[in-house]
């Protein structure tokens, strides 16, 4: 169970503040024990999410050690393997949802890899890429600055460039 005060990973709201653990008052919702969390980046709004919750992957935040480690390796994380083209957006979802950080790594670069391709093609970003790749930046650059105690712009700015990726010549 998290704390009171502490950061932690929670489901699309990722990096949030535990502003409180236990029963909601007045809710009718019993004795069920909460998390009342407040999305760092995000503007108002809090998050009710039962402590047993199995459906939401909720996680502690990356340490300092642990956020270098992954930075250090994103070269050997490979990519999302989309065999079905109608699968796609599904995978994307899967991955996200699933609450890891190294998944998070997988559909930036996946999706970086694509949409490169696609602009040598002459063709625009889908809907569906450009909507998962801002997700997935958002959590982990959000994840980092807070891990570093930098803002997530520094982080963006910072560790951005490790996730570009030359042109693939296989299709995924």
């Amino acid at each position: 169970m998290f704390e009171k005060g502490a950061f932690v990973v929670h489901g699309s709201n990722g990096v949030c503040h535990v502003e409180s653990v236990g029963p909601l008052s007045g809710m009718g919702a019993g004795d069920k024990v909460y998390y009342t969390l407040i999305p760092v980046y995000s503007n108002g709004g809090k998050v009710f999410s039962p402590v047993d919750n199995a459906r939401v992957a909720i996680r502690a935040l990356m340490t300092i050690d642990e956020a270098q480690a992954l930075l250090e390796r994103v070269d050997s994380i490979g990519e999302l393997l989309i065999i079905d083209e109608k699968k796609r957006e599904e995978v994307y979802k899967q991955s996200f949802y699933s609450g890891l950080s190294e998944n998070l790594v997988r559909i930036i670069k996946t999706i970086r890899r694509r949409n490169t391709e696609r602009m040598a093609q002459g063709k625009r970003p889908t809907a569906s890429d450009e909507r998962y790749l801002h997700m997935a930046e958002d959590c982990l650059f959000g994840e980092l600055a807070i891990s570093f105690g930098i803002t997530r712009d520094e982080a963006r700015e910072k560790y951005s460039p490790l996730f570009d990726l030359p042109p693939c010549d296989e299709k995924i």
